[in-house]
């Protein structure tokens, strides 16, 4: 039998304490995580090697179909008061892995995890990284976007390594940049192709959208993000995408940007959930 994965993962990341427990993966254990995402990811890759590899870091792991799409899904999560921050992995297993959605700062960007869960459902094709502790816990050191020893750095990592595009998911106070919805960036101070399509859906989609590298009015360009650095390093796709919580906080808002970046990154057709032409 299937969740409600959306509720599932809203429950996981509302658990996460900020003075919760927190350590480093030993190198062991990256490796052991960049196992696991090659063999998530990887055309005919041993789902069972993947599943036994999360397993020894701490994930469990469940499937079944999606009452939201009728598509199957199978998510390996942690405990929230593991150490190990396991967080929470969900991919479909039906169809080739295609995008790399990532979670860096649950319960801590509110509602990042519920957007996450979305463009998942939204882009088949698309594999669900979400952190496994509070960026606040282990004074700091669980921050995901700014430790590259982390275990999320280390699935993240190898999904870029597969040269899957990425996109990263955050959120600002409204006060912070008045007027505005999104901010969409690279990681750098460069645009990227994939960025430029992320911003002007947003844009076209009635969202107020801050492209960095034409105006950097509110340094959430997510320099300092160590995935951005590493896919950089690698030469492959990521966006970082901010939100305001006008948008995170409303249904409706929500989807709006979710589809729209969608339609950017997967050539989803808006509304549909669905490839052009299919």
């Amino acid at each position: 039998m299937g969740c409600d994965l959306e509720e599932h993962v809203a429950a996981f990341a509302a658990a996460l304490d900020p003075a919760g427990p927190y350590r480093d993966p030993s190198p062991a254990e990256r490796r052991l995580a960049a196992t696991a995402m090659t063999h998530l990811t990887a055309p005919g890759s041993d789902p069972y090697a993947a599943s036994t590899a999360l397993v020894a870091l701490g994930f469990s792991g469940s499937g079944g179909v999606d009452a939201a799409t009728g598509r199957r899904y199978t998510m390996y999560a942690g405990r929230p008061d593991d150490g190990r921050a396991a967080g929470v992995v969900l991919v479909d297993p039906s169809v080739p892995v295609r995008l790399a959605v990532e979670v860096p700062h649950p319960n801590s960007d509110l509602r990042t995890e519920r957007i996450g869960v979305h463009l998942f459902r939204l882009a088949p094709g698309a594999i669900l990284v979400v952190a496994g502790a509070h960026r606040r816990a282990g004074n700091g050191a669980a921050d995901a976007a700014h430790n590259d020893r982390s275990l999320f750095h280390a699935l993240a990592a190898e999904a870029a390594n597969r040269r899957l595009p990425q996109i990263q998911l955050h959120g600002f106070a409204d006060a912070s940049l008045p007027g505005l919805d999104a901010v969409v960036s690279t990681g750098t101070r460069t645009a990227t192709p994939a960025a430029v399509r992320v911003a002007t859906t947003l844009r076209e989609a009635g969202l107020a959208t801050c492209e960095p590298w034409r105006d950097s009015r509110g340094r959430l360009e997510g320099i300092g993000n160590v995935q951005a650095s590493t896919a950089v390093r690698l030469g492959t796709t990521f966006v970082h995408l901010e939100l305001s919580w006008r948008v995170r906080r409303d249904a409706h808002l929500r989807a709006v940007a979710v589809r729209a970046v969608a339609a950017a990154l997967c050539r989803v057709s808006p509304g549909t959930g669905r490839r052009p032409g299919r």
